[in-house]
């Protein structure tokens, strides 16, 4: 389905910069909301569906409200998931953000000590879009030195694409597959992602304010939206797969996600999830399919197969990114 533009590419980078100047628009792998639903009916949804949760742009992702550091978002981050039983959960590194930062070392620091794992997402997040993929193999040796120092005998070789973004050319995309098998990684796929990110800069705003009507509604749209492409994502699966399957949700380690962690983790047990570990839930077989195509903006692994069989997505909400954009200003 063609629903990637230049534009959003380039804001996807800007979204990363520092999480960073200004809420999230439109993203890489939001969907076009006309597109046509799938004809066929689908069955009812799993009663007992499984997910591990992990955690992008480690160790440090989004604006901070004040009063805040990435050592302190951090530490809450990991407090929440211990005390949700979820030790061992991944997050994946950018080690460029380390480097002449106390702060930011400190905050990688209190996740492995709290239990957590670590993976690769490559030294400074860029893009396989627009990098060679000699480029993108090199930024993934560069950050192999963080990954032993601070995730030490834990398996890190774990590897999460930027963007989710896998290669806009089948030159790209198996060169880059080739040499992370080659050097003994596994690719953190992604089947469930709401965007999470897109609320916090919002929220760093919003929180220096006495506005309690636009608090609110950050943290109903957010766990709206988390309903919504949680449903959508378990749809994506049975067209795709022509089953659900384990999946892995797409987070971030921002402040607003850290604050809203137990209530999401709360709507996921309502919902009949329960929780494993990303090595266990990437056992399923459907993790080791590869859709071999060139996806400019890649997305979650049933986008990929969806774009890559050009199956229609079903209907769906679009999420809020203008009010995001807008509110506290």
């Amino acid at each position: 389905m063609a629903r990637e533009s230049v534009a959003a590419g380039i804001l996807a980078g800007l979204v990363w910069m520092g999480a960073t100047s200004g809420a999230a628009a439109q993203s890489s792998h939001d969907r076009d909301a006309s597109a046509p639903a799938q004809a066929a009916k689908l069955p009812p949804l799993a009663a007992h569906p499984v997910v591990a949760l992990t955690f992008d742009d480690l160790p440090a992702a989004g604006s901070l409200p004040a009063g805040q550091d990435r050592s302190k978002v951090t530490a809450a981050l990991a407090a929440e998931l211990k005390a949700a039983h979820l030790e061992g959960t991944y997050g994946f590194v950018n080690a460029v953000k380390l480097e002449n930062d106390p702060d930011a070392q400190q905050a990688l620091q209190a996740w492995v000590e709290a239990g957590m794992n670590i993976g690769s997402h490559t030294w400074s997040h860029i893009s396989l879009t627009s990098h060679t993929a000699e480029e993108f193999e090199r930024e993934i040796d560069l950050d192999e030195a963080a990954l032993a120092e601070y995730g030490q005998a834990r398996d890190w070789r774990w590897f999460r694409y930027p963007f989710l973004w896998e290669g806009d050319t089948l030159e790209k995309r198996r060169a880059v597959r080739s040499y992370l098998k080659d050097h003994g990684y596994r690719v953190a796929q992604v089947t469930l992602d709401f965007e999470d990110y897109a609320w916090n800069d919002a929220y760093a705003r919003c929180s220096a304010k006495p506005d309690a009507a636009a608090n609110a509604w950050l943290r109903q749209s957010y766990l709206e939206t988390a309903t919504e492409y949680i449903r959508l994502g378990r749809e994506e699966e049975q067209i795709a797969f022509g089953r659900e399957i384990p999946n892995v949700m797409l987070l971030h380690a921002t402040a607003f996600t850290t604050l809203m962690l137990p209530d999401l983790i709360d709507l996921l047990r309502r919902q009949g999830f329960s929780f494993a570990g990303l090595a266990e839930v990437e056992r399923d077989p459907a993790y080791a399919m590869d859709p071999d195509a060139a996806l400019k903006y890649g997305g979650t692994l049933p986008d990929q197969f969806m774009d890559a069989r050009h199956l229609p997505y079903p209907p769906f909400a679009p999420k809020p990114f203008d009010k995001l954009k807008g509110l506290c200003n």
